[in-house]
């Protein structure tokens, strides 16, 4: 590409990340003026700039807006955000919570689990058979499993800050289960992406799982140790703020996590993920990367991603009848799997209703990480566009129910804490 041509695609590039951070912000803000979190209005604003909306009213000329020859970087930013975004989800895991109320915390994210995974077990064949019958069988329903199963840590912590609830019992059971099921679910989606990767070779399969724990040891018991031994030493009398030098170290190794676990026949963005967890006991450095790079992240990056996911969700390819059954099945098995499965753990470990509702509100959110969810599957294979679409409608439908019912199930004295709108 010559420099004229360069200068044209880098031209057009801006301009369309000028207008994701635009629409992100605006349908954000306006998301929030309904008592939705921030993260609604955003993966709203990102669907409406795809096909579904705005392709919808300006047909013929709305791949000049967003033309085939710039995805390609779009998605590079994209991708680059979420690494980024998920090696701060790994730092902001906070496990200490696990030592209260453990019994119902195990109880909460057992069966927030258990639940969903029957439901997709039971919807899955069908969908398979008329949806995605080219795909493989056992890999579609794994992974299909997996997206009805997993939560929204962070849109979870968000929604709790912003309705000053942070500090609450329900909160701490929540996002305690919520950390747990966010675990699980992405080794399971670890392990489905190795299953695809390694063409469902059992030896191949394993070989790649013995790498990944033996990655996921060496971070934990001798990457992140040194890092955060060097992080005090290079850190002492900056006041908080993180040395260039420090800085980095830091991405070398966060770059260099992600290379090796997409080596190990995964997505880059586990490599982040892990490298945070190992990061995450160390507090003062968890809370300088959040104070200097968590708004650049959250307010340039990821917003590409939602747009992307709306670029490849077009609610007018469910035409059928049957699609949007299977949409409805989707969200059924979603909803009374997740809120009834974590429900039932709350209650079977002596919450009152109340509070085993608000745990439940909670947990099934889908939000940023089913979304991302999501995209791994389109990626591998596993899902068609009229199945990521109905995953992609499922995830916005789950988080913007958190919010109302939460506030439908909020005890008396929690309410009091809840800010108007």
């Amino acid at each position: 590409m010559n420099p004229t041509a360069i200068e044209g695609h880098l031209k057009l590039v801006l301009l369309q990340w000028m207008i994701i951070i635009a629409t992100a912000f605006v349908f954000g803000r306006l998301g929030k003026k309904v008592g939705q979190p921030l993260a609604v209005g955003e993966i709203l604003g990102g669907i409406l700039l795809g096909p579904s909306a705005l392709g919808l009213i300006w047909p013929a000329d709305w791949p000049v807006l967003f033309p085939q020859e710039t995805q390609q970087s779009l998605q590079l930013l994209g991708k680059l955000g979420i690494i980024l975004l998920l090696f701060q989800v790994g730092m902001e895991f906070d496990y200490s919570h696990l030592r209260s109320r453990s019994r119902t915390v195990t109880a909460v994210s057992v069966l927030g689990i258990v639940a969903p995974f029957l439901g997709g077990l039971l919807i899955g064949p069908w969908l398979h058979e008329n949806f995605a019958p080219a795909t493989p069988k056992f890999g579609f329903q794994f992974f299909l499993c997996i997206a009805l199963s997993i939560s929204a840590l962070p849109i979870m912590g968000r929604i709790l800050l912003e309705m000053k609830l942070e500090r609450s019992p329900v909160a701490v059971m929540g996002i305690s289960a919520a950390a747990v099921d966010d675990v699980v679910g992405w080794v399971l989606l670890a392990i489905a992406s190795a299953l695809v990767t390694a063409k469902f070779s059992g030896w191949q399969l394993a070989l790649q799982i013995a790498g990944i724990v033996g990655f996921f040891l060496l971070l934990m018991n001798v990457i992140g140790p040194l890092l955060r031994k060097l992080w005090r030493q290079m850190s002492a009398g900056q006041h908080g703020q993180m040395p260039h030098s420090y800085l980095a170290l830091l991405l070398i190794a966060l770059f260099t996590s992600a290379l090796i676990t997409n080596k190990l026949g995964i997505f880059a963005i586990f490599g982040a993920f892990l490298l945070g967890v190992a990061l995450h006991q160390e507090a003062s450095l968890v809370k300088a990367w959040r104070e200097q790079f968590s708004s650049l992240v959250l307010v340039a990056f990821v917003p590409i991603f939602f747009t992307n996911t709306g670029l490849n969700t077009n609610v007018g390819s469910l035409q059928s009848p049957a699609a949007w059954l299977g949409c409805g099945l989707v969200l059924l098995m979603a909803v009374a799997g997740k809120l009834g499965g974590c429900f039932l753990g709350a209650k079977l470990t002596g919450l009152s209703t109340r509070e085993a509702g608000c745990v439940a509100a909670l947990m099934n959110t889908r939000g940023l990480m089913g979304l991302v969810a999501i995209n791994i599957g389109l990626d591998l294979g596993l899902l068609t566009r009229e199945l990521f679409t109905m995953l992609v409608i499922m995830a916005l439908l789950t988080t913007a129910l958190c919010g109302p019912m939460l506030r439908w199930w909020l005890p008396a004295d929690l309410k009091a804490l809840v800010p108007k709108n």
